[in-house]
């Protein structure tokens, strides 16, 4: 087992770390970075010799943390643990960002964690090339969920689209535990989703996995082939994650808690825990992710720039009425987090898609708090 050492170091204001510290989490308890954020704790905190604590604060697509962190007070005594591509995406997806890139300090990479595409056990795909076949039939006719816009499932399910020069419906949730229950209620036909979020639901058999969008099969799917082996050449979008402080963390400090977590990430306890997640442990020093971060910000830019994105502006509370004036399949979107209050309530986050079917004519009316 490796030797796990005490790191520390003067600072002007004296030893750093003198008491505990924070990393902040954009996920609910249960979530592929929760999971990371509380395997390294442990070990952070024997390495520091002070507690290290995960604070959840999910919502937004990881904005609720990654703001707080951001704008903490820059001393290295709160942390957050964010999805590279998230990070990166999220400020660009809003009309007024709270925060850019260049707010944090990259201290290193800590994973990456695959996608799995899925549909019910019990779905009329049982095959990524029958969905794919009846998506290029069938523009806009499969729906396939993510975890929120800006998210790596979001950003997965654009690209996936691009390739197959497929038309899906892309419906956007609350993070996975929302896109799930929404697959197995039979809202949507198929989910993209990190497969340790999904993993008991496959285990039990109530989803079916049907490929995965890493470039290497994933440990806990061997049996579930690649998008690249089926003929999606080169495609890979995975989940990376990393720990940022604020940007105008002392060097010293930063120093630190780079080379504290360059430890704990060569400590075998920890590359067991974090594979056991469902992650494969990737560690980068701080100049490395820096480039990283640089790098996936340059792609959302051209993202945007293709149109592929586009900045929401929220809906905070309004109503509405809509006139039907036609026998047949109707389709609204609305923008950002909001209540339908209905025969069928439901909660979003993102661009949501309402849509019903109808065999006469009459109004609907929405309430959107």
């Amino acid at each position: 087992m490796a030797l796990v050492r005490p790191v520390s170091a003067k600072t002007k204001a004296g030893a750093f770390p003198t008491k505990p510290i924070t990393i902040l989490v954009g996920d609910a308890r249960g979530g592929t970075l929760d999971g990371a954020a509380r395997a390294l704790g442990p070990a952070l905190s024997k390495v520091l010799r002070q507690p290290v604590l995960v604070e959840n604060r999910p919502g937004a697509a990881g904005r609720v943390a990654q703001t707080a962190a951001a704008k903490a007070k820059p001393d290295g005594y709160t942390l957050v643990l964010a999805g590279t591509t998230g990070l990166v995406l999220a400020p660009r997806l809003v009309a007024k960002a709270a925060y850019t890139v260049q707010d944090f300090a990259g201290l290193g990479s800590v994973s990456e964690t695959a996608l799995v595409i899925e549909v019910p056990a019990s779905s009329r795909f049982q095959s990524f090339a029958e969905l794919a076949a009846h998506a290029r039939a069938h523009p806009e006719a499969v729906r396939i969920g993510h975890a929120g816009n800006g998210t790596t499932s979001h950003i997965a399910l654009l690209r996936l689209q691009q390739r197959l020069d497929a038309r899906f419906t892309a419906v956007a949730y609350k993070g996975s535990a929302a896109a799930i229950a929404a697959l197995l209620a039979g809202n949507i036909d198929a989910l993209v989703d990190q497969i340790p979020n999904s993993f008991g639901q496959l285990r039990a058999g109530a989803v079916k996995a049907l490929a995965v969008t890493s470039l290497q099969r994933a440990a806990d799917l061997p049996e579930t082939p690649t998008l690249n082996e089926l003929g999606l050449k080169g495609f890979e979008v995975v989940s990376g994650a990393g720990l940022l402080a604020p940007a105008k963390t002392p060097p010293a400090t930063v120093t630190i808690l780079a080379a504290a977590l360059q430890k704990v990430l060569d400590d075998p306890a920890v590359q067991a825990k974090l594979k056991s997640l469902g992650s494969e442990p990737r560690a980068l020093t701080p100049d490395a992710y820096d480039g990283l971060l640089k790098q996936e910000d340059a792609t959302a830019a051209q993202m945007i720039k293709d149109g592929l994105l586009k900045a929401e502006y929220p809906v905070r509370c309004w109503s509405l009425a809509v006139d039907i004036e036609a026998v047949g399949v109707h389709t609204i979107r609305y923008i950002d987090d909001f209540v339908i209050v209905g025969s069928s309530a439901c909660v979003c986050s993102g661009t949501f898609e309402a849509r019903w079917s109808n065999t006469g004519l009459g109004r609907l009316a929405f309430i959107l708090r």
